[in-house]
């Protein structure tokens, strides 16, 4: 079998033939994500960590050990790459690219929160949030965002700091996306499980981050649930996506065969959500974005992979400027917590539940062909089952 030391000798003398995929637009020059076969051993990755920092022919920055998913990020040169992709431990080599969070400002303190009385209604113009004093008691809300605001008054000491896997900042939210999507998982006012414990997984400084920043935070959040014996109380919200990539595919698969369900947005560029990760993928729950009258929202992206659509539009939660300030925004970015809250609600609720029962549960109560315009999505609007 030809080694990983033996590799680096060669490769350091290698004229670089080409990259190992396509680069997209949205590629990262120079940044690399290496995907291991599932059954790598921590010897293999340590092997190709030493001999990389030793010859000086590479930098790692990230690791990732979930499952099945096992592989590490960083700066490479070509020659490197060219003979990375032809060792047998190697499943894929992939360029390193860039992912937005799915949310625009519309206006500042306007009108109600809405989003919440909708899911307690099977009709639309509710004015009131019902819901049953459980409130996502006894469950935990993984945030993969730009971090949360803790002290926020929204939180009530239930939001705690998880993982900044930002490099060179401060473990607090500078952007206010997750404090947005925070409050409305789990805000005292603006939130669907009131009592859900949140906690900050920062991978976004800003509205933009590199996905093996952000694999790096699903891989800390995934561990630390299934360390935690969390599988059947955790959820994961990520309102964030990018281009179509088989190393998220993986990874999220990876992710439920760990027992861990994550909650995503469809992203908002009026678009079939095949051509887009994570909301392409089967093991998620992938959410829409519908306005007050139940209409999907016009860059909404759709298409078969969208599981549910939530209310996504003009939403007003807790935001990061202060203790008490508040903000609307639009996009499948608001949309994705509201379902997120509804998995914690309903776990709550009704007790522990598997990622598989609790995603079925979740669409299983949802308020069916209501939304117009789909356009060939599932034609599902979330509902917490009140009676």
């Amino acid at each position: 079998m030809q080694t990983f030391s033996r590799f680096l000798a060669l490769a350091a003398v290698i004229i670089p033939l080409g990259q190992a995929a396509p680069v997209s637009s949205t590629s990262i020059p120079g940044k690399w994500i290496i995907r291991l076969k599932p059954e790598a051993d921590i010897a293999t990755i340590t092997a190709h960590k030493n001999s990389l920092a030793r010859r000086g022919v590479g930098d790692i920055k990230h690791e990732y050990g979930f499952g099945s998913f096992k592989g590490y990020s960083g700066a490479f040169d070509a020659a490197t790459i060219d003979e990375l992709k032809n060792l047998p431990e190697v499943l894929s080599v992939e360029p390193d690219s860039i992912m937005s969070i799915d949310s625009v400002i519309t206006q500042s303190n306007v009108g109600q929160a809405w989003g919440i009385a909708r899911i307690s209604s099977r009709t639309p113009g509710a004015t009131d949030y019902v819901f049953d004093s459980t409130a996502g008691e006894g469950t935990f809300s993984y945030v993969i965002d730009t971090g949360i605001r803790l002290t926020h008054t929204e939180f009530g000491g239930r939001a705690e700091w998880g993982f900044n896997a930002v490099e060179n900042s401060t473990d607090t939210d500078n952007d206010g996306h997750g404090t947005h999507v925070s409050g409305t998982i789990g805000g005292s006012t603006y939130g669907v499980a009131k009592k859900t414990t949140l906690i900050a997984v920062k991978t976004f400084e800003g509205s933009t981050g590199s996905v093996s920043t952000i694999l790096s935070g699903l891989d800390w959040a995934i561990n630390d649930i299934v360390s935690r014996k969390r599988t059947s109380t955790a959820v994961i919200n990520m309102s964030a996506g990018g281009l179509g990539s088989t190393t998220w595919d993986e990874a999220i698969t990876a992710a439920w065969e760990q027992g861990v369900l994550l909650v995503c947005s469809s992203g908002n560029s009026d678009a079939d959500t095949a051509d887009w990760s994570p909301a392409r993928s089967p093991e998620t729950i992938t959410v829409g974005n519908s306005q007050s009258d139940d209409s999907r929202y016009t860059t909404s992206n759709w298409g078969p992979t969208v599981n549910i659509f939530a209310p996504g539009t003009k939403i007003l939660s807790s935001y990061f400027h202060s203790d008490i300030a508040t903000e609307v925004l639009t996009g499948t970015s608001m949309a994705s917590p509201h379902v997120a809250g509804l998995v914690s609600y309903i776990r709550g609720l009704e007790g522990p539940l598997s990622a598989e029962a609790v995603k079925a549960r979740v669409l299983e109560l949802a308020t069916p062909d209501i939304i117009t315009d789909p356009k060939n999505s599932t034609n599902l609007l979330a509902y917490n089952g009140i009676k």
